[in-house]
């Protein structure tokens, strides 16, 4: 026979859990107007020094958008129930840690953008982050004796994640 303890420690740890709230991220009906189901992706103006960035970042948010259930690209400015705009504001990339001989092993990747989300209809802002921040850390491949610019394989590491905090951040809310 299980002590009568226990057995309110289980009531309480399950009750505890049905009604706190937890939702799986993605899952949630975020703070978008239900009528938004899709979404026009302008290129983001680039005011960084780093050419192609634009293309870049707004190649990975389109995918992100698609790989996602909520808000899809639309085909056309036209078609589309919102708008999203970014301009991108800054970038840079900073040596964070190093080996004995003082290369740089490990770089701190860093891009700010203002991003904008409207609804096409009703011209309303529905979203906007004047300093939406991203940082990607980068650590140097152990086979990369000879110097290379950091700077493209940089890039490449931050796309990705910068196109899924942002698309999390429009679908969720936060």
């Amino acid at each position: 026979m299980r002590p009568p303890i226990a057995g309110l420690a289980v009531a309480v740890a399950v009750s505890l859990l049905v009604g706190c709230g937890y939702a799986l991220v993605g899952s949630g009906k975020g703070t978008l107007p239900e009528d938004v189901k899709s979404v026009w992706v302008t290129t983001f103006v680039n005011d960084t020094p780093v050419v192609g960035l634009e293309q870049r970042l707004t190649g990975a948010v389109l995918r992100e958008l698609s790989a996602r259930g909520r808000l899809k690209p639309a085909a056309s400015r036209e078609d589309a129930d919102a708008e999203l705009t970014g301009r991108l504001t800054s970038y840079s990339l900073q040596p964070v840690r190093f080996d004995s001989q003082g290369r740089a092993v490990e770089y701190q990747i860093v891009v700010t953008a203002r991003i904008a989300l409207a609804s096409r209809r009703t011209e309303k802002v529905l979203f906007e982050e004047p300093g939406f921040l991203v940082r990607q850390p980068y650590n140097i491949p152990v086979t990369s004796s000879n110097y290379f610019n950091p700077e493209t394989a940089a890039v490449n590491v931050l796309v990705q994640p910068f196109a899924r905090s942002l698309v999390t951040t429009l679908l969720e809310g936060f």
